[in-house]
């Protein structure tokens, strides 16, 4: 149900990769991610609600079922959301709020309950503030998606958040099978650059532009799914309530936004290469999502300390201006970001991080999965304050 529910997600991607990449410039860059960094705040919000309600009962099926249709509405809304017509964007919103919370009160725990009453307030208030925006003059309107964004965010601070509980297996493996299908929009990148004005049958040219494309993207899912998961569940395991909780708003919340927002840029950058292959590209894309996914990444390792982030952090600081050297054509672009991701994980997995060091097996019966009952695996503490949804 949870794979199902992702599905929209990647619409999501998609749609703010081509106001991006429509749409170059600032605004255009701001119109496409303030969006985004909304719909990922309560999309991530569902991986704390399945942590803690079963996916497999009829009703919150159905009610999943709603929510998947309001995400796909906002997706649909990316490009009208700074627009009066662009009305169904917040108003999806809002009914996401609405779901989350109803069936977050069916959770068994009582101190879960009673934090998502209290969490409520802030995601309807980012959402009031982002259906008023469009109407105002547009200073006012930019103020409005300005202070949104912190409201969510900061939430769990100016609430006070406490009560909520996860499990590491389920939360880790969420996460990771997201970033998975996100890690879907790079590819599709490239077929939209190949379906792009002046588009024909494969030639050279545009083969050796797959192949670079392709090589991009696996570089990125290499750099991250290289023993990571393992280590970082095992990290979760070993932490208390209090720092379990930090862990997995800061590590899988926040640094996989950053992730998220790379790979867009990413995206935008291979369309951008496949479609001027021979000629000069915007030289920020390709390099800088290269470098906002390593630094993403690099705070989730520092976080979970499950590896190195040296070679994250230089190869952040390496591909910018590597990347904007290379764009005078679209090959040598994706090139440059090939070698940077080539040399990251090749280093990483030379010095054995890849192998998963840290992993324990689980006994028959042992995994924690979707599907399992959570609250069989998990002693919660109502008392633990709680710096998450």
């Amino acid at each position: 149900m949870e794979l199902f529910f992702d599905l929209v997600f990647v619409f999501v991607v998609t749609r703010v990769t081509h106001v991006v990449e429509g749409h170059p410039g600032w605004e255009g860059l701001l119109q496409g991610l303030l969006p985004m960094v909304v719909v990922w705040w309560m999309f991530s919000a569902f991986g704390w609600l399945t942590n803690a309600v079963r996916p497999d009962v009829v009703p919150v099926r159905l009610l999943l079922v709603v929510a998947m249709t309001a995400f796909f509405i906002m997706g649909l809304s990316v490009p009208y959301a700074f627009e009066p017509e662009g009305w169904a964007f917040p108003v999806a919103y809002l009914v996401v709020v609405g779901i989350h919370c109803v069936v977050y009160l069916t959770a068994s725990v009582d101190s879960a309950r009673r934090a998502i009453l209290r969490n409520v307030p802030f995601n309807a208030a980012a959402g009031v503030l982002v259906l008023v925006a469009p109407h105002l003059p547009e200073g006012w309107g930019w103020a409005c998606w300005a202070v949104a964004v912190p409201v969510l965010y900061l939430s769990p601070f100016l609430g006070h958040i406490r009560g909520f509980v996860i499990e590491p297996h389920h939360f880790v493996e969420r996460h990771a099978l997201l970033l998975i299908v996100v890690l879907g929009e790079s590819v599709v990148a490239i077929g939209i650059g190949a379906e792009g004005p002046g588009s024909h049958a494969v030639d050279l040219p545009l083969a050796v532009g797959v192949v670079l494309g392709i090589a991009v993207a696996t570089g990125l899912w290499w750099v991250y799914f290289d023993g990571d998961e393992v280590r970082a569940e095992a990290e979760f395991e070993r932490a208390d309530e209090r720092r379990r909780q930090h862990l997995a708003y800061y590590a899988f919340t926040g640094a996989h936004l950053a992730m998220i927002v790379g790979v867009i840029l990413v995206a935008a950058g291979i369309t951008d290469a496949i479609r001027h292959f021979d000629d000069h590209v915007n030289p920020w894309w390709l390099g800088c999502g290269t470098a906002v996914f390593l630094v993403g990444h690099a705070l989730h390792r520092a976080m979970l300390k499950s590896g190195r982030i040296v070679d994250r952090v230089v190869g952040a600081v390496c591909v910018v201006p590597l990347g904007a050297a290379a764009s005078v054509t679209g090959w040598a672009a994706m090139a440059a970001v090939v070698v940077v991701l080539t040399v990251i994980a090749t280093l990483d997995h030379r010095r054995g991080l890849g192998g998963g060091e840290a992993h324990q097996d689980h006994g028959p019966g042992e995994q924690v999965g979707p599907g399992d009952d959570h609250q069989d695996h998990q002693q919660p503490n109502p008392e633990v304050g709680v710096p998450g949804k």
